[in-house]
């Protein structure tokens, strides 16, 4: 029988499997596997100002990211508002949360 570490593991190998959900990537230059939650972007307006007569409206996208480094080594927490550099696109972070090995970012970046 498994102990509930290796069961994770494996969990994990599947998961973020290039072969099968998983993509192999950088993470600020650091090799991981991840796999993005949505296909696409999804584009969400936000507004920013003092007042309705100076507001102004930013596209910004969204996603959800899970990762790991590609070595199993266990992955630093970003913390929110930290920007990072995957496969060469520039993110902010939202929210970061580690599970069971993998971290769960959600990310944004704007878009207008």
């Amino acid at each position: 029988m498994r102990t509930l570490k290796e069961q994770m593991a494996l969990e994990r190998a599947v998961f973020l499997n290039p072969k099968e959900f998983g993509e192999e990537m950088l993470v600020d230059g650091v090799p991981c596997l991840g796999s993005w939650d949505e296909e696409e972007d999804q584009p969400v307006k936000q507004f920013f100002g003092t007042g309705m007569n100076d507001m102004i409206g930013i596209f910004t996208v969204e996603r959800v990211l899970f990762v790991m480094r590609e070595d199993e080594r266990p992955m630093e927490t970003p913390v929110p508002e930290q920007e990072l550099d995957i496969d060469g696109k520039r993110w902010m972070v939202r929210d970061a949360r580690p599970e069971g090995g993998i971290v769960k970012l959600t990310l944004y970046r704007n878009e207008s």
